[in-house]
């Protein structure tokens, strides 16, 4: 679900400017340089680093996360952001890999794509009938907002459980995956967006960015990221 991003982030990484697995955890005025940020650091082996020297800091995810994070600086876009909502979402990913046996080509349904009056589930998809795609059959689930925040805080297994069932259901295939994965997203659907592109405060030269700020789709996701990087001066 990343691989545009991880291309267009390519460059960076090969020259070494991009930082992975790590989440910043507070970003806070450098109190050497009050002009400039810092960003504070928690790494996936549970160490801890500063990152230090930043003229502009811009938030490209969910608004809670990014006030969360934002500390004494929240009250900045408090209010704007404050009539944001968002709704959680378990998906489910799915592959045959048996679809593949000769005479066989796909699994279940002719359709590739449809929106699902199940309880559980409102959107399906099959990835494989996408072009570039390997001959593995694939699908990609979501669950409904109202069920998946009945069941966000459910066990991973009981919840994969329980789609894949659902989704049994839905398209008519028994057969078992070869591959299962389950994912649980808490900001994944914008029921009520900040109704404009993006947020930055010239000031404190802080800017945030996402598909909340005008939908849900990938296309609000560019366009506010789009709209964020002219805004910057």
């Amino acid at each position: 679900m990343d691989a545009l991003v991880k291309t267009w982030a390519a460059p960076l990484a090969d020259k070494g400017r991009l930082i992975t697995n790590t989440t910043i955890v507070a970003v806070e005025r450098d109190a050497l340089a009050p002009d400039q940020w810092q960003l504070r650091a928690q790494n996936v082996d549970g160490s801890s680093g500063v990152y230090a020297g930043f003229d502009v800091v811009l938030f490209a995810l969910p608004a809670p996360l990014a006030q969360d994070i934002q500390g004494e600086h929240r009250t900045i876009w408090e209010e704007q952001l404050a009539k944001v909502e968002t709704a959680p979402c378990w998906t489910l990913m799915i592959g045959f890999a048996h679809a593949v046996r000769p005479g066989l080509t796909t699994l279940g349904p002719q359709w590739n794509a449809a929106r699902s009056t199940h309880h559980r589930i409102a959107w399906l998809a099959r990835e494989s009938s996408k072009p570039g795609r390997t001959q593995v059959e694939r699908w990609t689930v979501q669950a409904s907002p109202q069920w998946s925040q009945e069941h966000l805080n459910d066990d991973p297994a009981r919840v994969q459980a329980k789609l894949l069932r659902a989704f049994s259901e839905v398209t008519g295939i028994r057969a078992t995956p070869s591959q299962v994965e389950i994912r649980r997203w808490r900001h994944a659907r914008t029921m009520m967006p900040l109704g404009q592109s993006a947020l930055w405060d010239d000031e404190s030269q802080l800017g945030m960015c996402g598909d909340w700020c005008l939908g849900q789709r990938v296309e609000d996701a560019f366009v506010s990221g789009l709209e964020l990087a002219l805004a910057i001066r």
